[in-house]
């Protein structure tokens, strides 16, 4: 005899199991969307460090939004995303504000940036001071992008949610649209 529990079934994939999450026996295809877009809009919120706080806030807020859908959504925004996704905030800020797509970042000292300029009032002068020509740019651009992130992330994710529901009419538990009475 050994020891060794039996070899069960193969454990699902992402997909299969971000697939299991958007089909949720208990959520419309509404609410899946509706999550998705409030995750995806918190994605694009300029406020870095904050969107894990304002996901559980939402959650706190609101039962009828899937939270593993929206937690989801929020972390597209990741250290592998955040330089893309806040320079594209910048790039739509200097847009909106009618300086083109120039972004002057040779004013900034990377360098000098440490965890020394966050810990008093003197380095955080400092840091302001220097990263004052790309902050204005930065929080109105990522603001806006923000707010457009909202209907997209809805509407994509209502058309992902209905085709997966189609596609998949032989699992009575889950909500189905009703079709279009004659």
């Amino acid at each position: 005899m050994t020891d060794q529990p039996p070899q069960d079934a193969p454990k699902p994939g992402i997909w299969a199991a971000l697939k299991g999450h958007i089909l949720h026996p208990e959520m419309t295809s509404e609410q899946i969307a509706l999550s998705f877009g409030v995750g995806f809009s918190l994605a694009w919120n300029p406020l870095l460090g904050l969107h894990t706080a304002i996901v559980l806030v939402a959650c706190f807020l609101s039962r009828r939004l899937h939270r593993p859908i929206m937690f989801l959504a929020c972390f597209i925004n990741n250290p592998w995303t955040m330089v893309p996704m806040a320079t594209a905030s910048a790039l739509a800020g200097n847009l909106l504000l009618g300086r083109g797509m120039n972004l002057n970042l040779s004013a900034i000292q990377w360098h000098a940036i440490t965890w020394r300029s966050f810990i008093s009032r003197e380095g955080l002068d400092c840091l302001f001071a220097m990263l004052k020509p790309i902050l204005l740019p930065y929080l109105l651009g990522g603001f806006v992008l923000s707010a457009l992130a909202m209907p997209v992330g809805y509407f994509a994710m209502l058309l992902v949610a209905r085709r997966l529901r189609r596609l998949h009419l032989h699992m009575p538990h889950l909500h189905h649209p009703k079709p279009p009475s004659t």
